[in-house]
């Protein structure tokens, strides 16, 4: 047996269970953190995947990955551990095995620039139901200037179990490949919560959010607009604004540039004040494939963290009609 067989013969539900008291809410199973001091549950188990995830710590993966943080110990060390609660004595740990105790070790790691192995998740076509439509908890974001018909357009619903908003993020072909989270505990910086966060483990990231729900927009105007956060994307459909997409993240994966170059509109990023995207080295790639604009504040119309529609739509039309262009650098 190698160590990849040893962890898919073990229930991980039924093995976490000896550290965290765990509960069932729609097929996942939810309890407090055994490596953070909270009173919310944000540790969610999922059988199906065999995989674990910490919102609060930020700490996921098999049950490999559990023993070697929660001991503090190595990954040799985790899985002997993992032998004696298996009751096995077979296990070989040959060089390609210790290859692939490593691998799943650093399974959720932060993705390092070279990464090019796109999430592999595909969740059910349903896989929203089991959130809650609940209007007194999408009023947070209606009071933040968001539509009815954008937070229903994306489908946003609320996690009475982790008290987040949340919502599908899809892939180009509409396939939900991740759930994005936004808190809405009062006290979350006290509590070191995370006010956004994805309730699956990113490889590179190969999706661009809002993509899939504004096709018709892009194509017909030939231009993408991309935020970094997926409600910015809302905010913007909102004002009307629908050739809208989110990269997720400060900084554009290999795999992102790839769809962007595939579409072969006119690129405008409008990433928060305090990135330069020309420090980007796929964006500036991105130029060799399609015409790049970026909007940069010169007249101090954001705070230092801003997105650009932070202040309004008046405001983000005034930066927008100030772009620059990136392929004049």
């Amino acid at each position: 047996m190698e160590v990849e067989e040893l962890l898919k013969s073990i229930d991980i539900v039924d093995f976490l269970s000896e550290y965290v008291d765990l509960e069932e809410r729609n097929g996942e199973f939810w309890g407090l953190s055994p490596f953070r001091d909270e009173k919310t549950p944000s540790f969610s188990v999922r059988r199906e995947t065999g995989q674990f995830y910490d919102f609060s710590s930020g700490i996921g993966g098999t049950c490999l990955t559990f023993l070697k943080h929660y001991y503090h110990i190595s990954a040799r060390e985790a899985i002997e551990k993992l032998i004696q609660y298996a009751g096995v004595d077979n296990v070989e740990l040959k060089p390609r095995n210790k290859l692939v105790a490593t691998t799943v070790c650093r399974a959720f790691s932060p993705p390092k620039q070279h990464t090019k192995k796109p999430s592999g998740v595909i969740l059910p076509d349903d896989y929203m139901e089991r959130y809650e439509i609940r209007d007194d908890k999408l009023e947070i974001w209606r009071q933040e200037g968001i539509s009815d018909e954008s937070l229903r357009k994306f489908d946003v619903r609320y996690d009475g179990f982790a008290n987040r908003l949340v919502y599908p993020i899809r892939n180009y072909e509409g396939q939900i490949v991740n759930v994005g989270g936004r808190t809405l505990d009062p006290d979350w910086k006290g509590k070191k919560l995370r006010k956004y966060n994805y309730y699956h483990p990113w490889g590179s990231i190969n999706v661009i959010y809002g993509l899939y729900d504004n096709l018709e927009y892009i194509m017909r105007t030939k231009e993408i607009i991309l935020f970094e956060g997926c409600k910015s994307v809302l905010l913007a459909d909102t004002w009307g604004i629908k050739n809208c997409g989110a990269i997720l993240t400060s900084h554009l994966s290999p795999l992102q540039m790839r769809l962007l170059a595939a579409i072969g509109c006119r690129v405008v990023f409008a990433l928060d004040k305090e990135v330069d995207i020309r420090k980007d080295h796929n964006i500036q790639k991105l130029k060799q494939y399609a015409n790049v604009y970026y909007i940069y504040d010169r007249d101090g119309k954001l705070d230092l963290k801003d997105a650009p529609v932070d202040k309004g739509k008046e405001v983000f039309e005034y930066l927008y009609n100030k772009k620059l262009s990136l392929n004049k650098f």
